[in-house]
């Protein structure tokens, strides 16, 4: 499949055909996050830890493949990112979730328990996964990008016909 490139305007033709797929998409992950770490919140809580850690990861990187990105991310390997100052807190997790300070701060504790995260006093919280965790984000990851390519090529195929 080609790249799809589509302006704000365009898309917004097109999105209709394509809502409730979207939406469909972002339920199905949500649960399927849930289903991962025992609840909602500490779902939330997760995705932010490990977007923090890839943004950490992309920008420890000279080239921004998937591939050497999620090769990276795979291999863990926290002297790619030790040296950056950007901390995670349960005040900055807050911030961005939405969720009150206290529940972050469960939900941190408890993915720190299933062995999602790290908590250190001085480099804050760092995604952190067991091998096994680690391997259901992958398999999760596998997922997100099959759908994301049809809910892409629906969008295309929309854009085309109109």
């Amino acid at each position: 499949m080609g790249v799809i490139v589509l302006s704000e305007e365009s898309l917004k033709r097109v999105f209709g055909a394509v809502w409730s797929r979207f939406l469909e998409f972002e339920i199905t992950r949500s649960k399927m996050m849930a289903e991962l770490t025992g609840s909602s919140s500490s779902a939330l809580v997760l995705q932010v830890v490990a977007y923090h850690n890839l943004t950490l990861v992309q920008s420890s990187l000279e080239s921004k493949t998937y591939s050497e990105i999620r090769g990276a991310w795979e291999q863990g390997d926290q002297t790619l990112i030790s040296d950056l100052p950007q901390k995670l807190s349960f005040a900055a997790i807050a911030d961005i979730t939405g969720i009150d300070k206290e529940t972050v701060r469960r939900s941190v504790k408890k993915l720190e328990e299933q062995r999602w995260v790290v908590i250190d006093q001085k480099a804050g919280i760092s995604y952190s996964p067991s091998k096994v965790n680690q391997d259901k984000l992958v398999a999760l990851n596998e997922w997100e990008l099959t759908h994301f390519g049809r809910l892409l090529k629906r969008l295309n195929d929309a854009s085309n016909a109109s």
